[in-house]
């Protein structure tokens, strides 16, 4: 029999132990030393070795506990997750401004006097969402589509900044309430250093940048890996009944629950506020521990945020105005063409190596036929590319004064590339909706399948396709786009086995995956039994779908993502 005593000890104890835990993860207090909190640890694990069954989930001692995971298990988020559309430049946020001002005139017949904004730095991490029950965290999972992501709750568990159990009594909630937070998991530069060091010596690649490290690190199927790599979680929603009325307070209120916040947030009144708080960032950016690609701005009043609501895939009360894009200069060295599953073809540059937001950079979009004449770009310009949004690579210019006359023009390919189809423009193209991509793979000739970037829709009115609805890069994108991650999302069933089995004619339409074998997979090269299992059993549950997914793997023409969103809802 556990005596009432113990048992309250071993509560003072954890509650010490994470009181300093707060004070030095999330308020940063110069003064928690580990002399101070080794000897708590120490006496708490103690206990619960000799009286195990005072071992609790929320216990300190259970941040690292547990044998490594096999995979990780499917989520689905009780609240969507949502992206920001992004702007790069003052005209972007003055246009969005005025549109969220018509909105609300609309809404509430003027325009309101008291709106305001706050500013919030765009840490770029990993998004992580977090659900507490009774105080107690429960579930953390990534992302994933919005809808669905991975749950990733034993890695997450390791993060000191992330509390086990919530300081509710210091809050406005209640024991009960289900509380749903939103944040950014990253990883400093100094730590992302001391990993790559390790890697060298390990002969093992390098990550480019920190939000690369923190999203590989949590992506470990071994929580102590993790653990040692000392990720960090800085937080910024909570979706509850009793959540505050002006994302101001929210901020406040997530500190006062245990959370780490980024303290760097300001309220702005006027677009000019804004302006300036995004222009001292953009100078200041590296002046922190993690890595930041921009701001985001949101509305303030919570009852302006509903009344605003959502688009198909971002709020429109809130925006991440994104710092200029990083430049450099390199040469093209050959321009190649992608097909996609609609046939659409796009230029790919192949340039010589360049660093662009801590990568190398060898391929960039020149998006469409009409967009090389626009540049005047030739094979073997010296040109300036830029990673769009940090992430897309693009052609913006060429350097005319450092040509040497003996770049070549790039001529406008009459046939496609791998099926030998005549290309041309057509006035309905089959691209899926804003947004939707293809893919690539790889070809001995100068051609690949896919897009190296999403198009716009103003890119689809002058494509060129390939205008052979037989051609192979359409029916094997057809398939991969099929079993990829915004549709059916099978696991284990990557790009290169799709190839393999259409290749093979074991797959020849969409619904031969459901008719998969242990046989026929193991027929395929690098299959073993076990890994066939594996595929078969995946393929198997993803009958599991939604029907927006399934609208969306069906590839139908005009509808993509958002709209196959819609007919979901509607029917």
């Amino acid at each position: 029999m556990i005596s009432k005593e113990l048992k309250e000890k071993v509560e003072r104890l954890r509650a010490q132990i994470d009181d300093l835990r707060y004070r030095y993860h999330v308020l940063n207090d110069p003064e928690v030393t580990d002399a101070m909190y080794d000897p708590l640890m120490d006496e708490l694990r103690k206990i619960e070795e000799d009286h195990p069954e005072l071992v609790s989930s929320d216990s300190p001692t259970q941040r690292v506990a547990g044998k490594p995971a096999e995979k990780f298990e499917k989520v689905l988020h009780q609240v969507p997750q949502w992206s920001f559309n992004d702007a790069f430049d003052e005209k972007d946020i003055k246009n969005w401004e005025e549109r969220i001002l018509k909105i609300l005139e609309k809404q509430f017949g003027s325009r309101p006097n008291d709106l305001d904004y706050v500013c919030e730095l765009k840490i770029d991490g990993l998004h992580m969402v977090l659900t507490y029950g009774e105080g107690k965290l429960q579930v953390a999972a990534t992302r994933g589509d919005g809808r669905v992501g991975e749950n990733v709750t034993q890695n997450i568990r390791t993060i000191q900044s992330v509390p086990l159990r919530l300081k509710i009594q210091d809050s406005r909630f209640k024991m009960g309430d289900l509380l749903i937070v939103e944040g950014e998991v990253w990883l400093s530069s100094l730590m992302l250093k001391k990993i790559n060091e390790e890697r060298a010596k390990q002969g093992e690649p390098l990550f480019a940048n920190p939000r690369n490290a923190a999203a590989g690190t949590i992506r470990q199927l071994d929580p102590k890996i993790v653990s040692a790599r000392k990720l960090a979680l800085t937080v910024y929603d909570i979706s509850s009944s009793n959540a505050p009325d002006t994302q101001e307070k929210e901020l406040n209120m997530l500190r006062e629950l245990g959370f780490k916040t980024d303290s760097h947030w300001r309220v702005c009144q006027t677009l000019e506020d804004i302006f300036k708080f995004h222009t001292y960032w953009e100078s200041n950016k590296t002046s922190q521990d993690f890595w930041i690609d921009g701001i985001v701005i949101k509305v303030n009043q919570k009852r302006y945020q509903d009344a605003l609501g959502f688009t198909g895939k971002a709020p429109r009360w809130a925006i991440a105005y994104k710092f200029p894009a990083e430049q450099g200069t390199t040469q093209i060295k050959e321009v190649y063409w992608q097909i996609g599953r609609t046939g659409a073809l796009t230029p790919v540059a192949l340039m010589e190596p360049v660093q662009l937001a801590g990568t190398t950079v060898t391929h960039a979009t020149l998006h469409n036929f009409d967009e090389i004449q626009r540049l005047g770009v030739k094979v073997g310009d010296m040109v300036v590319v830029e990673k769009a949004g940090d992430i897309i690579p693009k052609v913006v210019r060429v350097l005319d004064k450092m040509r040497t006359g003996e770049e070549k023009a790039i001529p406008v390919p009459k046939k496609c590339p791998l099926c030998g189809g005549e290309v041309g423009k057509r006035k309905s193209p089959l691209e899926g909706g804003k947004g939707d991509v293809g893919r690539t793979r790889t070809s001995p000739k100068p051609m690949r399948i896919g897009s190296p970037s999403s198009r716009r829709d103003s890119d689809e009115s002058v494509a060129l396709y390939c205008l052979n609805p037989h051609c192979f890069a359409q029916e094997l994108g057809k398939m991969i786009h099929f079993v990829s991650k915004k549709a059916f999302d099978i696991d284990h069933l990557g790009e290169k086995i799709v190839e393999q089995l259409v290749n093979e004619g074991i797959v020849k339409d969409p619904a031969d995956f459901f008719t998969l074998t242990v046989g026929d997979l193991e027929a395929l090269e690098r299959f073993g039994e076990k890994s066939a299992q594996n595929l078969v059993k995946a393929i198997q549950k993803s009958t599991e779908i939604t029907l927006a997914r399934f609208i969306n793997a069906l590839g139908i023409s005009h509808v993509g993502e958002e709209t196959a969103e819609d007919l979901a809802d509607h029917f």
